[in-house]
């Protein structure tokens, strides 16, 4: 490998021209605009943001024949230590931010890294003491894989997402994402919990996670509500017992850790109560199945903020919570498509594009005891930058 071509100058083809750096390996960083041409090299690294179907570069490089792998591909080519991957619709980030808390209490130097934290280039070329990467995983940056080979992974679920990137449909979806197991021995496959007919050493019952069929750790104190929380703690632990000797698992400190955890911000996150109204910012609820978790997550009678870039999204799920909802607060690109299963179901009102306007609609609306609820079911960067950003604006202007 003398010379690498990078598609993307964002985060993960920085980091693959890091990684190159620091591996005395030639590289050459191109972008999409302006008539760009696909320079000569060995191999094709490419950032997940770019769409096979959409990108001049991708397409050329699809055309040239040459290999072609992920930013994360590249990273793991270069990553001689334990890997552990968690992939899935929903939850995987804080699966991910959960297995890393555990790890770290049992004295392993573990980083999350890959959709969260840093690029698994980026780490790869800074290991640092970190002897343990545990990376969130999406479907795009299982697109171009080859050697990708974790230690153990887990697949937590899946539910309609990103449709329009994968011309197959739901199907080649789901198949992208299972490629997270094509390097990874049977027993170290992990299925979560909402696959029914896979066998599991921890199930949830009631609020009590258990191993083995016996009581294990009771989740109704900590910082995991609702059952999508507990099946994300079942895999985590799930992982971490396919790497801990299994006496660490019971021992004083991992309990302590599961009791300690704190998940990251825009995931079912309490805003503040302004005028007897609760304000609660989901800003990653960013598909149909995520926005019915935050949903079911709450009580009473909700306002909710629907809308952004649909990604060929089914839906139509959310019309079985319409009589939860005092109003429907739409905005967004995809606008319409959510109007069209709402309309008649419950009050919906259309903001346009305008931030401001959605959230002094969802004030007017609001009643005392109420929850507005931004859970778009959508993505952010017809409007934001981000979900992050989405979340931030959400935040700031309910405080006001």
């Amino acid at each position: 490998m003398q010379n690498v071509t990078i598609l993307g100058s964002g985060v993960s083809g920085t980091a693959a021209a890091k990684l190159c750096a620091a591996n005395h390996i030639n590289c050459t960083v191109v972008n999409d605009g302006g008539g760009a041409v696909l320079p000569d090299g060995d191999l094709i690294v490419v950032s997940p943001g770019l769409h096979p179907a959409k990108s001049p570069l991708y397409q050329q490089a699809l055309a040239s024949g040459r290999e072609i792998v992920s930013e994360m591909e590249f990273g793991c080519r270069f990553w001689h230590r334990p890997l552990l991957a968690i992939t899935g619709t929903n939850g995987k980030t804080t699966t991910t931010e959960l297995t890393c808390h555990l790890l770290r209490a049992c004295g392993i130097a573990a980083e999350s890294c890959g959709n969260i934290g840093r690029p698994l280039s980026d780490l790869a070329a800074e290991p640092g003491n970190c002897s343990c990467a545990v990376i969130e995983v999406s479907s795009f940056q299982l697109e171009k894989i080859r050697d990708f080979a974790p230690l153990a992974a887990v697949i937590l679920n899946f539910q309609s997402d990103h449709i329009d990137r994968y011309p197959g449909g739901f199907a080649e979806y789901c198949a992208t994402k299972e490629k997270i197991f094509t390097h990874v021995s049977p027993e170290n496959r992990i299925s979560g919990l909402s696959f029914a007919d896979a066998p599991h050493r921890v199930t949830v019952n009631g609020s009590g996670l258990e191993i083995d069929g016996k009581f294990f750790f009771d989740l109704s104190g900590s910082d995991l509500p609702g059952m999508h929380n507990a099946e994300n703690a079942a895999a985590a632990v799930e992982l971490c017992l396919r790497f801990l000797p299994e006496k660490m698992i019971f021992s004083a400190q991992f309990i302590s850790a599961l009791q300690s955890f704190k998940r990251g911000r825009h995931r079912i996150e309490m805003v503040c109560v302004r005028n007897g109204v609760t304000y609660i910012n989901d800003s990653k609820g960013t598909n149909p199945a995520a926005v019915l978790a935050a949903i079911d997550s709450c009580s009473g009678k909700l306002v909710i903020l629907l809308g952004g870039l649909g990604k060929g999204m089914d839906f139509s799920p959310l019309a079985s919570r319409a009589h939860r909802f005092r109003a429907a607060v739409l905005y967004g690109q995809d606008r319409a498509e959510l109007a069209r299963v709402l309309t008649g179901k419950c009050p919906c009102f259309d903001c346009g594009s305008d931030f401001k306007e959605v959230m002094r609609c969802a004030g007017m609306q609001a009643q005392p005891g109420d929850t507005v609820l931004l859970s778009p079911a959508c993505a952010s960067m017809d409007m934001f930058k981000n979900y992050a950003e989405r979340g931030d604006t959400f935040a700031r202007l309910a405080r006001k």
